[in-house]
């Protein structure tokens, strides 16, 4: 029952590596992966309902129930698509196991052709009179082949690491593979809007996988936030001075992000990602505090502004474009006032007023993704692997027969080179038999 068992499993190995079957697999899941980058994903409802409407579906039946019973607004963590990458991961593992291992262990066995039919194979195929196998071993010897001889006859091959190209190449993909998954599953994205001088926890979770936790056991402190303009006036970058405080409000890190300079910490990464102003704190005749919120605005040139009002009786409009310290005033009736700076005194309807601080909010991404160490590292060995794979793997065989030596060669790949090899070998075996003969004749020897 065992031995019948043991059959069975290792013919759905077998079938589960088969080639086609991994081709067929690998475009279905480049397939969907690409109509991930066309849909937007981890968007709301109301977004797909917007953009995707019943009504009327893009090319007749692609519409918002669709994607969302599909779980088209987040294909890379779908129960389907993650059971696609097991799938996969599968049969390249089947396939190494049943096709990969079995050929690199038949490589390394010492393979002799006794019959002169053997040497009608398709191949590099010749005889060499009056030639001696030992010469033809030592040659082969010296140009890093690894030779076994027994008696009249000889085999050698040279590039068995190109055999085990392929299979560190699919053992690379599974690693990215299982990357992959443990990101979908234990990883998560948080996106949050802080005010400068604020404490925050990861509280807008954007995406998580159904095994993910989200730390609560620190605090985050945006201790200072700062705008670089160009001479242009243009935003050049923004930075946020970041901390990283444990229950006892201590600081475990600290780093100053900007784009492309996140902070790592404990399996965590910050980006800096936008920014904002939330409101401007204004005194009024040199008593009162108050707090004046502003509105975004975007325009269409993917330029913004931002909105507010002052004033009980006469609503003066305040505008702000940046964090320079400098504010526009305008009438209701968008009449231009002027323009003024942050501690400037101004008066309406009788009361002093002092624009003295803007009060700006950075925006960060906080990610995690368990898996993105074994991604890496798979792809780094995907590329190393991929270059032992062009590696040829050449073999010689050779018999020797009365005076002659019949030689026959076979490679996987690169004919053209491994013919040059061969004729190279050719060449020293010619030299090494003029050198042997020269020194029997200065010797005075007789040749047998």
């Amino acid at each position: 029952m065992s031995t019948q068992l043991n059959r069975l499993i290792w013919k759905f190995i077998y079938i589960l590596g088969n080639l086609q079957l991994a081709i067929l697999l690998l475009l279905t899941i480049a397939s969907l992966s690409s109509l991930g980058t066309v849909i937007e994903q981890e968007k709301s409802l109301n977004f797909y309902e917007t953009n995707y409407p019943t009504i009327k579906p893009i090319l007749g039946f692609i519409d918002s129930n669709l994607i969302i019973f599909l779980g088209l607004d987040h294909i890379y963590t779908t129960g389907w698509f993650l059971i696609l990458l097991i799938i996969f991961g599968g049969s390249l593992l089947s396939c190494t196991l049943s096709r990969q291992f079995p050929s690199l262990k038949l490589a390394t066995l010492w393979q002799f052709f006794k019959e002169n039919k053997k040497f009608d194979k398709p191949g590099l195929s010749f005889n060499l009179p009056n030639t001696s196998l030992n010469q033809f071993s030592y040659i082969l010897r010296k140009r890093d082949y690894n030779v076994v001889q027994q008696g009249p006859y000889l085999y050698a091959y040279k590039g068995l690491v190109g055999k085990i190209g392929p299979i560190l190449v699919h053992a690379s993909i599974i690693f990215i593979l299982l990357g992959s998954m443990t990101g979908s599953l234990f990883g998560f994205m948080v996106q949050e809007l802080i005010p400068k001088g604020e404490i925050f926890h990861l509280q807008n979770i954007i995406t998580s996988g159904p095994f993910s936790y989200i730390r609560q056991d620190f605090e985050g402190y945006i201790y200072d936030f700062k705008i670089a303009y160009s001479e242009q006036g243009i935003v050049d970058q923004f930075y946020s001075d970041i901390r990283i405080l444990d229950e006892k409000l201590s600081t475990r890190s600290r780093k100053t992000i900007f784009v492309n300079e996140p902070l790592r910490y404990d399996g965590m990464t910050f980006y800096q990602t936008d920014w904002n102003i939330l409101n401007v704190q204004a005194i009024l005749n040199n008593k009162k505090v108050i707090d004046i919120p502003l509105q975004e605005i975007n325009v269409s040139n993917n330029s913004r502004f931002w909105i507010g009002s002052l004033g009980e009786k006469t609503k003066i409009l305040l505008v702000l474009q940046d964090l320079t310290g400098k504010y526009l005033l305008y009438t209701p009736s968008k009449d231009f006032l002027g323009e003024f700076e942050i501690g400037q005194k101004i008066f309406i309807d009788g009361t002093q007023i002092r624009i003295q601080k803007i009060l700006p909010s950075t925006g960060l991404q906080v990610k995690s993704d368990p898996g993105i160490i074994l991604v890496y590292f798979g792809f780094s060995f995907l590329i190393f692997s991929v270059f032992l794979s062009y590696v040829s793997y050449f073999q010689v065989w050779a018999t020797k027969k009365e005076d002659k030596l019949y030689v026959y060669g076979n490679t996987n790949r690169a004919t053209y080179f491994f013919e040059k090899d061969v004729l190279n070998v050719l060449d020293a075996l010619q030299t090494e038999i003029v050198k042997f003969e020269t020194q029997f004749k200065i010797s005075g020897l007789d040749k047998n």
